[in-house]
């Protein structure tokens, strides 16, 4: 085990985000997985915060958040248990993906177990099986002042959302539309 890589990250399409994929390391006792390892993450990362999001509810949608800056945070996500369709959107104008969103199912029995989430980008998921659970680190500190959103289903994105929600908050089902921002 000690030279097993138990990380390892893929560029995906949107510019500086990843796929991560965890390796799991399995005994009588039970699984190791290993969510973090600061010299396998494929960026200069300064850890600020951590937050755990359970969802107990299947096609529970969460998401397109972002924060402006100077609270813009790049996100490495992990979702330990459950399974989530995930999308990153691109909302750095001097991206050459600017405007352009990627969607990938994360899971512990997914291609890939996590994400890295450029700042700058938003985010959001929808669950697709019950008590989905998500870690998320952070390189900043949230604030209520600066966090923003892009309403989910905008339709000049044309997110091809695999189920209908069924749990969306009133904040948002409230977010403006990507067009809002140019």
């Amino acid at each position: 085990m000690k030279d097993k890589k138990l990380i390892a990250s893929f560029s995906l399409k949107i510019e500086g985000s990843f796929g991560l994929i965890s390796q799991p390391v399995s005994d009588a006792r039970g699984d190791l997985i290993r969510i973090w390892e600061n010299t396998l993450i494929p960026i200069e990362f300064d850890l600020k915060q951590v937050s755990v999001v359970s969802n107990p509810t299947k096609f529970t949608l969460r998401g397109l958040h972002y924060q402006k800056p100077p609270f813009a945070e790049t996100k490495i996500i992990q979702c330990t248990s459950g399974k989530v369709f995930d999308v990153i959107l691109d909302l750095r104008m001097i991206s050459s993906t600017y405007g352009e969103y990627i969607t990938v199912e994360i899971g512990p029995t997914c291609k890939y177990q996590g994400l890295v989430v450029p700042a700058g980008c938003a985010h959001g998921y929808l669950t697709l099986e019950c008590n989905s659970t998500l870690i998320y680190f952070m390189d900043n500190l949230y604030s209520a002042e600066n966090s923003c959103g892009i309403l989910w289903n905008d339709p000049n994105l044309k997110i091809n959302w695999p189920h209908e929600p069924i749990f969306v908050s009133d904040r948002d089902l409230a977010w403006p539309l990507f067009e809002s921002l140019r």
